[in-house]
């Protein structure tokens, strides 16, 4: 991103940019920075196209890409989740691979995507030609920091043991990271930010919540197990995400002491898994509370009941409740 920061600030563009990744939050601050750099607010009716989705028309691109700027620098064309460097027509992506090899200089072309695939012509062409950027889900650290200068910007302070035990809580998405943080500011009274203040105020990831379910079951405390689960079920959450989490988190904890059984640090684990550290570290603090054999028990029982409901055998809200039951007991 320094690179991507550079171009903006200097005023350096390069004629094609590739921004890709799951973090929408990042791509959209740098989708609006790149467009009031690079075309004057007034003139961008005259000076500025976008192409979103799936089914937009090459050829009207290629139009929009040739067409001249008018009292401005540069034209600038975006293509947004259009999938032209994953999965589109074969033909599209082979014309428009063909045509960005003669691009008009005045003419800057923006992809916005989610996922791409580099052994595709298109991105070996575009990498070679242009600037990519990733901006993928950030490290733990460099949320911290953001949180901080965040809430230091609004005048209000936090410590990184409180920003941590957002993340924690709330998830690693920015866009709803930035959500809670505002709702922080607006409705906190002291300057600084506090666990308590988040525990009142922000609102958990479901993903945070099955974590603690999954705590109450280790610790066999039936009652609040189920209390947490009321409350999920209550607050609109489906039967089946509960199921699916419940089961993802047994799977976790089940490779977890796998991989540990074979030597593997928590680091090791956490890249193996595609996971933060942390959450294998609290994996292996559940996992002390149940047998491999449980685990397996477990798994196999919430394959079962996914497959019962599904026929109608049972009632979901009624299946996972009993599963919950018969774990935490």
């Amino acid at each position: 991103m320094k690179i991507l920061e550079s171009h903006i600030k200097n005023k350096s563009f390069s004629n094609i940019y590739l921004i890709y990744g799951e973090e929408i939050y990042l791509k959209n601050i740098y989708e609006k920075r790149l467009i009031d750099s690079i075309v004057d607010e007034s003139l961008k009716m005259m000076n500025f196209d976008i192409f979103e989705g799936k089914n937009i028309n090459i050829q009207g691109v290629i139009d929009a890409c040739n067409t001249l700027p008018f009292m401005n620098e540069h034209r600038l064309v975006i293509l947004k989740n259009t999938s032209l460097i994953y999965d589109a027509k074969k033909d599209d992506i082979a014309t428009l691979e063909k045509y960005i090899n003669d691009l008009p200089k005045t003419t800057i072309l923006i992809f916005i995507e989610e996922k791409i695939d580099k052994k595709l012509k298109i991105f070996k062409t575009i990498s070679k030609i242009g600037s990519v950027h990733q901006m993928d889900i950030q490290s733990e650290e460099s949320l911290v920091k953001w949180i901080i200068n965040v809430c230091n910007k609004n005048n209000k302070a936090i410590s990184s043991k409180e920003a941590i035990y957002m993340i924690r809580n709330i998830g690693s998405n920015m866009e709803i990271l930035l959500n809670e943080i505002n709702k922080l500011i607006s409705f906190t009274n002291e300057k600084t930010i506090t666990i308590k203040d988040i525990d009142s105020i922000c609102t958990k990831s479901v993903e945070s919540k099955i974590f603690d379910l999954i705590n109450s079951i280790a610790n066999k405390n039936v009652e609040r197990a189920l209390a947490m689960y009321k409350n999920l079920i209550f607050n609109k959450t489906s039967p089946f995400m509960v199921l699916n989490l419940i089961y993802r988190q047994f799977k976790i904890i089940l490779q977890t002491k796998h991989l540990q059984e074979k030597g593997h640090s928590i680091s090791a684990i956490a890249s193996s898994l595609s996971l933060r550290d942390f959450m294998i570290k609290e994996a292996i603090s559940q996992g002390k509370n149940f047998s491999k054999e449980t685990v397996l028990n477990a798994l196999k029982e919430c394959q079962e009941i996914d497959n019962n409901i599904k026929t109608g055998k049972i009632q979901d809200e009624l299946a996972i409740e009993l599963l919950i039951i018969k774990y935490a007991t």
